[in-house]
C-alpha cells in the first residue's frame, strides 16, 4: 500500500516504490482505514485532536452548540489538508421543539411550526451545516412528559432538508417515533429503540428505504471501565477521561439495554446498514477511545468483527456520501491505521495501535523499529 502526501496512489503486493520511500514492516499487523465515529458532540479543538490519538480520523458531530468553533475548523479545511486532528462534519445545531431535548444546554433556536422548517434549515445552511439532525422522540425512558416536534413539523423539516440538499438524520428512541420517521423519508437514525424491538414490517420498511441505524451501545450499559482496564487504552487515558468513563448514567426502562442489543441485531439481520457511533462525550464515553469499545459491543451483540469494522469505516462514509474515505483504495485519502494482530478475527486488536496516518502524515512518534529503508 503506497501513499502520497495525502492520498493513496497504489494498492498491491509489489508496488513501484520511489527510491527514497520508507517501507513499514507489516508482518503480523493489519492496515485499516482510519476509523470514523458517526456520532459525537464537539465544541473545542482538543475534541478533534484527541480522537486521532486512537486512530479516529473523521467524526460526525450531531450537535455542537458552538458555531464559531465549527466555522473555524471549516476555514482550516478550506485552506488545505489538516493532519493534527480528525476531520469534522457537523449538524451545527439540532432541530428540536421548544422545551425539548437539546434545550437544556442553553438558549438555542427551536422549531415549533411546519411552516418555519424551511427558514430553520436555511439558517443551518448559513451556519455551515453538513447535514440536518432532528430530535423526534417520545422519551419513553423518562417518567415525565417532554415535548417533541409534531409529526407535521417532522415531515416539513425532512422535506426542507432534502429540498435544500441536506441529508436528514433523526434522534428517535421508540418504535412509534421510528415509524413516523420512516414515513417522513428521513435518511437514518442516530439512536436505537429502547422500548421494544420493532416488528418485521417496520424493519423491512427501514431496509427498503436505505436508512441506517447508529445504535450507540456505549450508552446502553456501564461498560466504560473496560477501556480503563484495557492494557493498551487504559494507560493512554487522562484522569478526566477516566472520570468520564466512570460517570455513566442513563435513563431507560427496565431491560432497555437488552432491547437495544436485540433491536440492533434485528436490524442487522434484515440488512439495515449499521454505523458505529459513541455519542461522546456523554457520561461513560470519551472521544476516540470509545469507538473501539463500540465495535467490541457490536461483536458481543452478534455482529462479526468484519461487520463491526465496516460500521466504523466504510458504512459511515457510504451513508453520508463521502467517497474519499472509509476504505483502502487508490485515490482515497491516506487516513490509515496500522495495528498489531488480526482485528478481522479479534475486534479488540484495533486497540493495538502501531502507527496512525492522517492525510498521509504520521501522527505521533514514528516507531523506528517498524521501518525498513
Amino acid at each position: 500500500h503506497c501513499a502520497t502526501i495525502s492520498g493513496i496512489f497504489e494498492v498491491g503486493n509489489s508496488p513501484d516504490l520511489p527510491v527514497d520511500a520508507i517501507v513499514i514492516e507489516g508482518k503480523g499487523k493489519t492496515l485499516l482505514p482510519g476509523l470514523i465515529d458517526a456520532h459525537v458532540h464537539t465544541f473545542r479543538r482538543e475534541m478533534l485532536e484527541r480522537p486521532l490519538d486512537f486512530g479516529v480520523t473523521t467524526v460526525f458531530d450531531m450537535g455542537s452548540v458552538n458555531k464559531t468553533f465549527v466555522k473555524t475548523i471549516k476555514e482550516e479545511d478550506r485552506a488545505g489538508q489538516t493532519t493534527d486532528r480528525a476531520d469534522l462534519l457537523s449538524a451545527i445545531l439540532w432541530a428540536t421543539a421548544p422545551g425539548s431535548h437539546g434545550t437544556q444546554w442553553g438558549e438555542i433556536p427551536t422549531l415549533a411550526e411546519p411552516e418555519d422548517a424551511s427558514a430553520f434549515i436555511a439558517q443551518r445552511a448559513a451556519d455551515g451545516a453538513d447535514y440536518i439532525k432532528i430530535i423526534y422522540d417520545n422519551f419513553k425512558m423518562f417518567d415525565r412528559a417532554i415535548p417533541t416536534l409534531s409529526k407535521e413539523t417532522l415531515f416539513a423539516t425532512v422535506k426542507a432538508a432534502h429540498v435544500q440538499g441536506f441529508k436528514a438524520v433523526v434522534h428517535s428512541r421508540d418504535v412509534e417515533a421510528y415509524a413516523d420517521v420512516v414515513e417522513s423519508g428521513a435518511d437514518g437514525f442516530v439512536h436505537v429503540v429502547v422500548d421494544e424491538v420493532p416488528g418485521s414490517p417496520l424493519i423491512e420498511a427501514i431496509r427498503t428505504s436505505d436508512m441506517f441505524v447508529s445504535p450507540n451501545l456505549s450508552l446502553a450499559r456501564h461498560d466504560g471501565p473496560r477501556l480503563i482496564e484495557d492494557p493498551i487504552i487504559g494507560p493512554m487515558l487522562t484522569e478526566q477521561e477516566i472520570e468520564n468513563l466512570n460517570g455513566w448514567r442513563s435513563m431507560r426502562r427496565e431491560n432497555g439495554d437488552q432491547v437495544e442489543y436485540d433491536a440492533l441485531m434485528a436490524f442487522h439481520r434484515a440488512g439495515v446498514m449499521i454505523l458505529a457511533g459513541s455519542d461522546a462525550p456523554n457520561g461513560g464515553t470519551v472521544q476516540g477511545a470509545s469507538i473501539h469499545l463500540e465495535m467490541e459491543l457490536m461483536v458481543e451483540a452478534g455482529m462479526t468483527p468484519v461487520e463491526a469494522l465496516r460500521a466504523a469505516t466504510s458504512n459511515p462514509a457510504r451513508a453520508f456520501g463521502l467517497e474519499d474515505r472509509g476504505r483502502i483504495a487508490e485515490g482515497l485519502k491516506a487516513d490509515l491505521l496500522l495495528v498489531d494482530g488480526k482485528p478481522d478475527q479479534s475486534i479488540t486488536d484495533t486497540r493495538k495501535l502501531v502507527m496512525i496516518w492522517k492525510a498521509g502524515t504520521v501522527h505521533g512518534d514514528l516507531n523506528q523499529a517498524d521501518i525498513l529503508h
